[in-house]
């Protein structure tokens, strides 16, 4: 080959390089091309950074066993008049992240009312699509402190029961052009330290976190908690995280197999989003664990007899992206299960974790 051509195919094959690169993608996304049609959810693989829309509401209606649930969405300009208040019924997909007061939950924490912020993708029901499946939830708490954000108090008024604020970034201070005005109720609970305040302790100048309900049905919404100092902030979220690792503790670390060695009786797996990184302890190299087979509603049959048990023989730590957490595990159990196969998923107990017996309405069989 001459050196031109040479030259001519390191150049094509660069002009195709920064071209791939720079293509967007194939599929719809919050802001972007409105004729591309929304990503399409494949079983057993997770999807793409930024492919989920974004739909907020007031959570109506909870089955946390069957981890299905309800919310009536909040208004927007994008709808008719019709279609104000409607409901949408959603399930989590299995590798689901759910956050309350900063920390991360399970369904059956949120209480009824609570608004939330919520990443759904499509699925078919009948003759149409509907987002249908969320990937991700978290109340007004924990979506504002994950984006840095608190409200300014700029005056209150008990007569009118109003509460007008300012959105305020973090640590830059920066406010939001307008003012917001929200709803304060004799009901509205007051968050002062480790104990609970009063209504007359909410001033003007302090900085808080709200939590919201009947947004956009009743104006910008009513505030049903208001913290107001940091460490009314941090016993919330500690409280709540104190809840979470009981219960992933209890019932395992959900996680999807990628691979079985059938020869060395490894089994590689994948394990999803949404635990605290401190439950990451009980899986290193050489840690005797045990894996329960679960159904796709992460619900166990028994897990306190259909475990294996075995040696950790491999950590693999990789980046987090959508619906799964960058930890992938091999480890080597004393039998291989039936439900050890390729996309089906497992609840993992790290080195040192009691296994014990779950509620019947809790077991995928229930006797």
């Amino acid at each position: 080959m001459t050196s031109l051509r040479l030259m001519t195919l390191v150049c094509v094959l660069i002009a195709s390089a920064s071209a791939t690169q720079a293509e967007p993608p194939a599929f719809r996304t919050d802001g972007g091309d409105e004729k591309l049609p929304w990503f399409q959810l494949t079983p057993g693989e997770f999807p793409p950074p930024g492919s989920a829309h974004a739909i907020s509401g007031e959570l109506i209606r909870v089955d946390h066993v069957n981890r299905t649930a309800a919310i009536r969405t909040d208004r927007t300009g994008a709808q008719r008049t019709d279609e104000y208040d409607l409901a949408l019924e959603f399930t989590l997909l299995p590798y689901a992240t759910l956050s309350y007061h900063g920390a991360p939950c399970e369904l059956r924490d949120i209480p009824l009312g609570t608004h939330l912020h919520g990443q759904f993708y499509e699925a078919t029901k009948g003759n149409k699509k509907v987002f249908s499946h969320a990937i991700n939830l978290e109340d007004d708490f924990s979506h504002m402190t994950a984006a840095q954000r608190l409200w300014r108090i700029d005056a209150v008024d008990l007569g009118k029961r109003t509460l007008t604020v300012t959105g305020i970034q973090q640590p830059s201070e920066e406010a939001d052009a307008k003012p917001t005005v929200f709803q304060i109720m004799s009901a509205t609970r007051i968050w002062k330290g480790r104990e609970f305040g009063q209504l007359k302790d909410v001033a003007a100048a302090q900085t808080v976190l709200i939590n919201l309900t009947v947004c956009t049905l009743k104006g910008p919404g009513r505030c049903t908690d208001i913290w107001l100092d940091p460490e009314s902030r941090q016993t919330a979220a500690a409280t709540q995280l104190e809840q979470h690792l009981l219960y992933q503790r209890e019932h395992g670390l959900a996680c999807q197999v990628e691979e079985v060695d059938n020869q060395k009786k490894i089994v590689t797996v994948t394990v999803f989003a949404g635990f605290d990184q401190s439950l990451r302890s009980g899986f290193k190299q050489k840690d005797y664990i045990a894996a329960a087979v679960a159904n796709t509603d992460l619900r166990t049959h028994d897990q306190n007899n259909d475990t294996a048990r075995g040696p950790v023989v491999e950590v693999i730590e990789g980046l987090a992206t959508p619906g799964q957490s960058g930890l992938r595990l091999r480890f080597q159990p004393d039998i291989l299960l039936e439900g050890y196969r390729p996309k089906k998923i497992l609840r993992i107990f790290g080195a040192g974790w009691h296994i014990d017996d779950l509620p019947r309405e809790e077991r995928a069989y229930d006797g």
